[in-house]
């Protein structure tokens, strides 16, 4: 099949009378056809076989003319002269045996058509994202069913909506710090902002206060890395030090509460300092059930006393305790490393060799369980059961070897995370069920498992506290995001049982989940921590919510914003969180066109400044309903149009003329529909893309290449809908003047257009 790109680039002398001034047999006539085709030739052909065969179809019934037998839905068909030699294939057969058969030929798709559908299908996988199962465990906290939001309920200052179906205020409080946060482009300090959430709005206690005191414990608003990546040693160092001190100073409020407690029994007087407080603390928790050795201060065991300060993390006080014990020989390393320590805050190597040479000589006479606690503290791996009475000193005595070791790994620090995790697990840390969630969650916080703690607080129903410790960890860096936004909530290495990756999209998606649809300007406040966030098809996670919000709502003039009169654009709660909003709401616009939403798309274009899209989307759909007949949407397609042509700004010229050129097409539809024929022909001679005249034939196809593809679809249609009209006015001339008995008598002017034409052509 030709096309009109083909037939415009070529030009030669033959006219319409040489073409058709002789009749030669058929078989004749397809020998010279082959031989003298030439393109303008055919044109010429075809456009009268068009009329020819328009008129033969009108004559032969009264029913409508149907254009498709003489037109192509996509404009005219002009067939190849080339003779077609029939090709043939070798077929093996079951037997074995070789047939020759005719090729098939498969007909080829509309590679448009197929790019809209896949379009289509893509879009539908995007928002079948958000209806995901996204929280896989029953023992998730149940979420009331989304309600409907009205316009009349958005503030006009697009601050945080109040969901009226909210019983538990730490949503609110969470999400007025997380908007505020947004709003300050990221510049408020956000571990700030979740204190004030968390001790001072929501009245979080009990097992909660201890879980964010043990998140606040490690973040300090600072980078931890590329994604919480503990294979570096300064971020693991960095993890050591900081639950080290917390844990130290749990442990000093600890002996401050007990003897607050106890004032009259400590007798603690004025005496500052940790050594003071140790002493009043152990004249409280008198520990008699030891072996003391190596004398005593102030009536305290040396070793106990040595053991507190720097359990409490106050090794200045520890080192002057350590004067003591110059003259023990037995114990000099033991005491060297922790003056070491003391002034360095790490062991030295050669110190740390030493000390293990002495640890195994004092290992089998040292009674004083707070000397070998010491030992435990400095070495690791030592068995100090007398003094593992609790979480915290468990934790500690995992850790602080680490913390100063002075040849600090990666695997020392993964061993201590799989003893956590793996060899005590869930099972230890939770043995009496999900109220101890919170001995489980410590444990695997302080040793740098982020993932695991923040899935476990899910697991356990406290999704809340769950979503903003895992947004608060992945702004600050110190969480592995998973590269699928479809992955199970978390995913485990397996190479490594230690290393896990969260599902950040998966979880807020859960949580939003209950107030999307109620309460939109908090949704995107969560969305929008997802942006950078790709889909397995590509599409960013925050584009393609609020497009499905968009979608689901119908609230574009309140998400997106609007233009004003004058073609400005007033802006909409998007404009919140985006500088340029215009990509997100081209990316909605594009979606919107789609779902065949043809109106509310060329709007949204507009409104994303981009009146060339709007343009190209008009155009496509009035040449689409001009084809198919219907006028109510031409209708409204032309009020659009027209509505459009006022108020864009930018759009490219081309397509502003392939645009005006249809809305003009249709003026000529509409008066061959009222049967105004004569109107029809003046816009038709205006429009210069039908011939009516001979003279005017190889003027518009010299022309042809300048028409656009839109207003060539349209053509056919036109073709047959204008012929209609001038037979029908024709028609009625005839029998109003009954001035003769055939239908095209010479004193009609239209017919006698025809007939000129026909006679200048020889025909």
């Amino acid at each position: 099949m030709l096309n009109f790109d083909e037939i415009l680039g070529r030009v030669d002398k033959h006219s319409l009378p040489n073409t058709y001034s002789t009749a030669p047999t058929t078989s004749e006539a397809d020998a010279a056809t082959v031989r003298n085709f030439t393109v303008r030739a055919g044109v010429e052909k075809e456009l009268y076989g068009i009329l020819t065969s328009s008129e033969n179809i009108w004559s032969r019934s009264n029913a409508p003319v149907q254009s498709l037998l003489v037109f192509g839905e996509r404009g005219i068909e002009i067939p190849s002269r080339e003779i077609k030699q029939k090709t043939y294939e070798d077929v093996l057969q079951e037997d074995g045996s070789i047939i020759n058969q005719p090729t098939v030929y498969v007909e080829d798709i509309d590679p448009l058509e197929l790019e809209e559908d896949v379009a289509r299908v893509k879009l539908e996988a995007d928002r079948a994202f958000f209806n995901q199962m996204l929280i896989s465990r029953p023992a998730a906290a149940p979420m009331t069913p989304a309600q409907p939001f009205h316009r009349d309920a958005i503030p006009s200052n697009h601050s945080t909506f109040i969901n009226p179906n909210i019983t538990d205020r730490r949503e609110l409080a969470f999400a007025d710090k997380l908007h505020k946060y947004l709003k300050s482009g990221a510049k408020k300090n956000l571990v700030e902002l979740m204190k004030e959430a968390v001790f001072e709005e929501s009245g979080t206690d009990g097992q909660l206060a201890d879980v964010w005191n043990d998140v606040f414990a490690l973040m300090k608003n600072r980078k931890a890395g590329n994604q919480g990546d503990v294979e570096n040693v300064t971020t693991i160092a960095g993890y050591l030090s900081d639950a080290c001190s917390y844990l130290q100073k749990v442990f000093a409020d600890h002996m401050q509460q007990v003897v607050d407690k106890n004032l009259e029994l400590a007798q603690r007087g004025g005496v500052p300092g940790t050594r003071g407080l140790v002493h009043a603390f152990l004249k409280v928790q008198n520990d008699g059930d030891f072996e003391a050795e190596d004398d005593c201060i102030d009536g305290s065991p040396t070793w106990q006393l040595i053991y507190h300060c720097v359990r409490a993390g106050d090794m200045k006080e520890a080192a002057e305790a350590l004067m003591r014990l110059k003259s023990f020989p037995q114990c000099a390393t033991l005491v060297a490393s922790l003056n070491h320590v003391a002034r360095n805050g790490k062991l030295d190597a050669e110190l740390k060799r030493k000390l293990k040479v002495e640890w195994r000589h004092n290992a089998g006479h040292t009674k004083d369980k707070y000397k070998r606690a010491l030992y435990a503290a400095l070495l690791g791996s030592l068995e100090s059961a007398a003094l593992i009475d609790n979480l915290e000193n468990w934790i500690w005595f995992k850790l602080y070897p680490l913390h100063v070791d002075p040849q600090l790994t990666p695997i020392l620090y993964q061993e201590v995370q799989k003893a956590v995790s793996i060899d005590y697990g869930e099972q230890y840390f939770m043995s009496n069920g999900v109220s101890d969630f919170q001995y489980f969650f410590t444990a695997l916080w302080l040793s740098g498992q982020f993932e695991r703690a923040i899935h476990l607080l899910l697991e356990c129903g406290q999704i809340i506290d769950s979503v903003h410790i895992a947004i608060l960890a992945h702004r600050l860096g110190y969480l592995r995001i998973v590269e699928k936004s479809t992955d199970d909530m978390l995913v485990i290495d397996s190479s490594e049982p230690t290393k896990c990756r969260l599902n950040l999209a998966r979880l807020i998606v859960a949580y939003t989940k209950n107030f999307e649809l109620i309460d939109v300007p908090r949704s995107l406040d969560y969305w929008f921590l997802l942006r950078g966030v790709t889909n397995p098809s590509g599409a960013d996670v925050f584009e393609m919510a609020v497009s499905r919000s968009v979608y689901i709502t119908n609230q574009a003039d309140a998400i997106l914003g609007r233009l004003s009169a004058d073609g400005r654009r007033e802006n909409g709660l998007i404009d919140e969180y985006l500088s340029d909003p215009s990509d997100v709401i081209a990316r909605v616009a594009h979606d919107t066109e789609l779902t065949g939403d043809w109106e509310n798309a060329v709007g949204l274009y507009l409104l994303a400044s981009k009146p060339t899209n709007a343009a190209k989307l008009l155009s496509a759909e009035i040449s689409e309903t001009l084809r198919t007949d219907n006028y109510e949407r031409i209708r409204d397609l032309i009020a659009v149009a027209q509505s459009f042509q006022q108020v864009q700004r930018g759009c490219q010229p081309s397509e502003y003329a392939t645009l005006s050129l249809l809305v003009d097409l249709t003026a000529l539809f509409e008066h061959c529909r009222n049967e105004d024929a004569e109107q029809a022909l003046h816009v038709s001679h205006a429009l210069r893309l039908i011939p009516s005249e001979p003279e005017m034939v190889t003027v518009i196809i010299n022309e042809f290449h300048m028409v656009p593809l839109k207003v060539r679809d349209v053509l056919p249609d036109a073709c047959l809908t204008l012929m209609k009209c001038i037979v029908d006015f024709s028609l009625r001339q005839a029998n109003e003047k009954r001035a003769g008995s055939s239908l095209f008598a010479a004193n009609n002017r239209f017919v006698k257009q025809v007939s000129d034409f026909l006679r200048d052509s020889g025909i």
